[in-house]
């Protein structure tokens, strides 16, 4: 029978990916809210492009709590829709929206903004944006539980 030599001559890692521990992992709404402005921008510089079409860049939230009616809460910047594509500048503007889906699946959105790349980032770098989109989660949530 042949041996298998145990020692790792390429010093590769296999531990695969750090798991996101309860320091790193938000906890509240306020919390996502905060962290997913700061990445989004972040993230906004490098991924949406001045003009044309681009993937939905988004920042996602799992919920957990039992007493917030929601399994998910999303910040994207998306392109505009097809339906508005003989809209002036069509290919400039994206949206800023914030998506709560209920437990069944079934959506909130609300549009914070619609602008070209700069306008985006400038209401992502303002200071108090975060407390805004926190209130618009709570505001959707409130929206599905009444549905």
């Amino acid at each position: 029978m042949t041996e298998i030599n145990q020692i790792n001559q390429n010093k590769i890692n296999f531990k695969g990916a750090a798991k996101m521990t309860k320091d790193t992992k938000p906890e509240t709404v306020e919390e996502f809210a905060n962290t997913a402005v700061k990445t989004l921008a972040e993230r906004a510089e490098r991924e949406v492009p001045q003009d044309g079409d681009f993937a939905p860049v988004s920042e996602r939230y799992v919920n957990h709590d039992p007493k917030i009616y929601a399994n998910e809460m999303l910040l994207q910047i998306v392109p505009l829709p097809q339906s508005l594509k003989n809209e002036p500048n069509y290919n400039k503007l994206r949206y800023l929206q914030a998506v709560v889906k209920s437990p069944v699946d079934q959506p909130a959105r609300s549009i914070l903004k619609c602008g070209t790349k700069k306008q985006i980032l400038e209401i992502l770098n303002e200071n108090n944006f975060s407390q805004r989109v926190a209130a618009k989660f709570d505001e959707l949530t409130d929206d599905l539980r009444m549905n």
